[in-house]
């Protein structure tokens, strides 16, 4: 029996419409302007908000800036030497920390991994370690380093060290049962086997530990940069914000706070996003 209210529709008259869609309703569509529109309605509440806090509050500006004021900060910071090379001292202590904090999580996982007392030993520090909050480390840093540079390197290197431990040791401990039989039945080496089968299966695990590893490393840059100030020279983004605060520049404060937020933006969308196209997504392992 034929059915009479569901008729399929052809395929080229769906290819049809689809062509005929302008790029301009594409655009309005996308996910691109739903962001832009609500980046704007940010924009304007914080707008709103700090012109209210100036005309009800003596010397508001003092408490909250405008978002044009915060953004013309922004402008122009980014035309002079000094900011920038605050900027590049950051991004350049937080490689160097995150590349020890994730070199020695590899380690200790495969340590924890291939023996029962790396194990044991996981278990029993990870957990209160990783709960530690990197703040509560500096004073025991700098009696230890007696350098604040030295101090900073393991306090934020300790932060993305246990991260990613514990998401490395995860990783490998919750690949399937199946595909380490597979790896068996190949005869796999040992190099082998981690290379083609543990570590694409922990490999999601591992990428958001790494991820999660280097926010933690950044949170606590600048929170150590906020407490004892300039770590190198004329100081990283953490001490141009407390500098900015101790001078009652609002919108400096903010300025920093952005290039903070723009760093993050360019190094969990743009680099992991990149790996994650050319890892798991290609795999089929995320949509």
């Amino acid at each position: 029996m034929t059915n009479t209210f569901y008729q399929p529709v052809p395929a080229a008259q769906i290819k049809a419409y689809e062509v005929h869609i302008s790029p301009l309703n594409r655009f309005f569509k996308s996910d691109l302007f739903q962001r832009i529109v609500i980046l704007a309605m940010i924009m304007l509440v914080w707008q709103g908000l700090a012109l209210y806090i100036h005309s009800s509050i003596h010397n508001g500006n003092l408490l909250f800036p405008t978002i044009i004021d915060t953004m013309s900060e922004l402008g122009k910071l980014l035309f002079t030497i000094e900011f920038l090379n605050q900027i590049w001292l950051t991004v350049l202590i937080l490689a160097v920390c995150s590349v020890i904090g994730i070199i020695l999580g590899f380690l200790f996982a495969g340590f924890s991994i291939s023996t029962r007392i790396g194990y044991n030993f996981l278990e029993l520090i990870a957990p209160p370690m990783s709960s530690l909050p990197a703040v509560a480390l500096i004073s025991a840093a700098i009696l230890a380093f007696s350098s604040n540079l030295s101090s900073m390197i393991f306090v934020v290197s300790n932060a993305v060290f246990w991260t990613v431990l514990a998401s490395t040791h995860a990783g490998f401990t919750h690949v399937p049962e199946t595909l380490r039989r597979v790896g068996q039945n190949y005869g796999l080496s040992s190099i082998n086997f981690v290379r083609y089968i543990l570590f694409p299966a922990a490999l999601p695990s591992i990428l958001m530990g790494i991820r999660l590893g280097i926010s933690r490393a950044f949170q606590a840059f600048v929170a150590v940069e906020l407490v004892i100030g300039s770590v190198y020279g004329g100081g990283a983004l953490g001490f141009f914000i407390a500098e900015a605060k101790n001078n009652y520049q609002p919108p400096l404060v903010y300025a920093g706070l952005f290039a903070i937020m723009l760093i993050s933006y360019v190094l969990d969308n743009q680099l992991f996003g990149y790996i994650e196209r050319k890892t798991i997504i290609k795999w089929g392992m995320k949509s």
